[in-house]
């Protein structure tokens, strides 16, 4: 079971289009229906996004997770119909964008924040 027969899968057992799927990660509902339909293979980027929104691994979504039941994957994963990340998926998206340098200053900057808030909040 390769990549386009888990995101069927997943998308039926969600009960979601593939417009409705498309929106939440960014892209065409053309490209989703290449990626069902396997007329063309997803980019590193998709594949994450897609799994991010499932709230599986990348390894499940690209099924080498084995013989794992579509409702076994889902039991794994508290992300409900019409319930999204989609700040999450923004920023995987706009990371995928940048430029190494561009990578390694947004992570900086993450860091940084993240140590500030634990300051902040540390009572």
């Amino acid at each position: 079971m390769g990549f386009a027969d888990v995101l069927n899968d997943m998308m039926k057992e969600k009960d979601i289009t593939q417009t409705q799927l498309a929106k939440q990660i960014g892209y065409s509902q053309r490209a989703v229906s290449k990626w069902i339909n396997k007329q063309s293979e997803p980019t590193e980027t998709p594949i994450v996004l897609c799994a991010k929104f499932f709230g599986v691994s990348t390894d499940d979504i690209l099924g080498y997770a084995g013989n794992t039941s579509v409702q076994n994957r889902n039991n794994l994963t508290s992300v409900s119909q019409g319930q999204t990340c989609s700040d999450e998926l923004k920023l995987i998206k706009i990371y995928s964008t940048l430029s190494d340098d561009g990578k390694a200053r947004l992570l900086a900057y993450s860091e940084f924040v993240s140590e500030e808030e634990k300051i902040k909040y540390r009572r």
